[in-house]
């Protein structure tokens, strides 16, 4: 077996076709779409050319896992579920209606570290992967504790320069890669799964299920109002981020202790957490904004105001869990399950910065019922299966505002029939139900 792999050229030049200006043939394709520029190759001559196409804007769409987990059942046959989710026909719906607006370069998807963290604790990861991918092009949100370090540093530094806090919310800032561009036809995904991570993962949520057990029964005993809780969990940030830092600096001490024994900790044990992280960075903050000499005192002094506590996610979290609290206090006996504090992490972090979100009913339902005078000042427009409806009728409304020329640059980078719906996913519901 010959352990060569050849090459052509043209095997990267794709459809549609037209015809070459230098020998006539009609083939010249697409090699490759970047930023606002459609680069042509002629398959018969290899003659270049570059066609420049508009800047665009993109809606943000944050389409929550379960939805892609559907959508993957729906285009795959042998795998369970298959038979319940093709029964319903919101989520065929759901999926060529995103997959016009996706096509058509009206909307992205980016993914999140939830997508992939969730994915990997299913028997259909590739395919799962594969799902979310397509609809985000290979744009994704940079993980929850970088966003808030992102605010807390934002915060900071008004605060330091005395000036009132704001945020724009630019979604290019948490994203890794271009959200507002053409989407080029290739783009290239790896695996990167460490061992045990899965094992880890499912460890996790079962530790945070059991403490959300218990605040949630302390909630049904206390019965406070909305307004007491949301205060009480805003500015316990603080107060937990100095605990969390603390209880971490005398583990480290003992770890090391444990070492010079010959105790090796894991590896996992030596890594820095998020809360360290944050740490590390306020300090490095105050060291370039007044000195090392003068750092320690004046992030005391920053803390101790309380200031940190008006960051955007604490200020949503805060919010998402006293609506959950006043559920609790009416006499709701459900406790929520392991993905209530994912989705609470994730919305909190993510919400300010997408034009709308597809999340379960009982997320929806803690954003919703956060009362009228409460309600958070973010535009974002927030749907469930519950109001399945209204978020196809937004979707369509987003593709119906493509302009005659936008669809004629659309068939012309991409494709005829832009408005066509497709009907698979490239390696969904190829392969056997069980994935290694």
């Amino acid at each position: 077996m010959s352990g060569t792999i050849r090459i052509d050229p043209r095997d990267f030049i794709m459809g549609p076709y037209l015809r070459c200006p230098k020998c006539g043939a009609e083939k010249l394709g697409v090699l490759n779409v970047s930023g606002t520029k459609c680069n042509r190759r002629c398959r018969a001559c290899l003659h270049n050319e570059t066609a420049y196409l508009p800047e665009i804007r993109k809606k943000i769409v944050y389409i929550d896992q379960f939805a892609f987990s559907n959508i993957m059942k729906l285009l795959s046959p042998d795998v369970k579920g298959h038979e319940r989710t093709a029964s319903e026909p919101f989520w065929k719906e759901l999926f060529e209606t995103l997959s016009v607006v996706h096509h058509l370069q009206l909307v992205v998807c980016p993914d999140s570290r939830e997508h992939e963290h969730e994915s990997l604790t299913s028997p259909f990861y590739k395919s799962l992967k594969r799902t979310y991918e397509h609809f985000s092009g290979g744009v994704s949100f940079y993980d929850a504790d970088a966003i808030r370090r992102l605010q807390v540093a934002r915060l900071t530094q008004r605060w330091l320069n005395k000036e009132d806090v704001g945020f724009d919310f630019d979604p290019e800032e948490i994203a890794d890669g271009k959200l507002h561009e053409w989407s080029g036809r290739i783009f290239i995904t790896v695996d990167g799964v460490l061992p045990g991570m899965a094992e880890e993962l499912r460890r996790v949520r079962r530790t945070g299920q059991q403490g959300m057990q218990k605040v949630f029964a302390r909630w049904q005993r206390e019965k406070k109002s909305f307004k007491e809780v949301f205060e009480i969990e805003k500015s316990a940030y603080c107060q937990n981020l100095i605990s969390m830092y603390q209880a971490e600096c005398e583990r480290r001490v003992q770890m090391l202790a444990l070492a010079l024994l010959g105790q090796l900790p894991s590896l996992n044990d030596f890594l820095p957490s998020p809360t360290r992280y944050m740490v590390m960075n306020l300090q490095q903050i105050f060291e370039r904004a007044v000195g090392k000499e003068h750092s320690a005192a004046t992030m005391s002094e920053f803390l101790r105001s309380g200031a940190i506590n008006e960051a955007p996610f604490n200020i949503i979290d805060a919010a998402m869990y006293a609506s959950l609290a006043m559920k609790a206090a009416a006499g709701q006996k459900e406790v929520p399950n392991q993905g209530t504090f994912t989705d609470v992490n994730l919305v909190s972090t993510l919400l300010p910065y997408c034009d709308a979100m597809f999340m379960d009913n009982g997320c929806r339902a803690l954003w919703q019922d956060i009362p009228k005078e409460h309600k958070l000042p973010f535009p974002c427009a927030v749907f469930s299966p519950n109001t399945g409806g209204d978020f196809i009728r937004h979707l369509k409304e987003i593709r119906d505002s493509a302009s005659s020329e936008h669809l004629r640059l659309v068939a012309e980078v991409y494709g005829p029939d832009p408005l066509k719906p497709q009907k698979s996913i490239y390696g969904v519901g190829r392969k056997p139900a069980a994935e290694p």
